[in-house]
């Protein structure tokens, strides 16, 4: 029987991912050390003490951190907030 690889590096076609976690890059956030992260594992970066990318340690930019802000959505638009 023959083995099969999954998610070769370099196979054309296939969904980037995290190297994070490992998922499928959806929303996908490039910092200015241009390891692409899923939002999700970006914002935990954020969230952390040291707000530097999980990969290389380098420090997130303000851009960066900025970004971020712009990707949440608006609390003050959300339908259902009367008062």
């Amino acid at each position: 029987g023959g083995r099969r690889r999954r998610g070769r590096p370099g196979t054309a076609g296939e969904e980037a991912q995290c190297p994070v976690c490992r998922q499928a890059l959806v929303e996908a956030v490039t910092p200015s050390c241009r390891h692409p992260l899923c939002l999700a594992c970006f914002q935990r970066c954020l969230q952390g003490p040291g707000l530097c990318c999980p990969l290389c340690r380098s420090r997130l930019s303000t851009r960066a951190r900025r970004h971020q802000a712009c990707a949440e959505p608006a609390a003050t638009t959300a339908a259902g907030g009367g008062g």
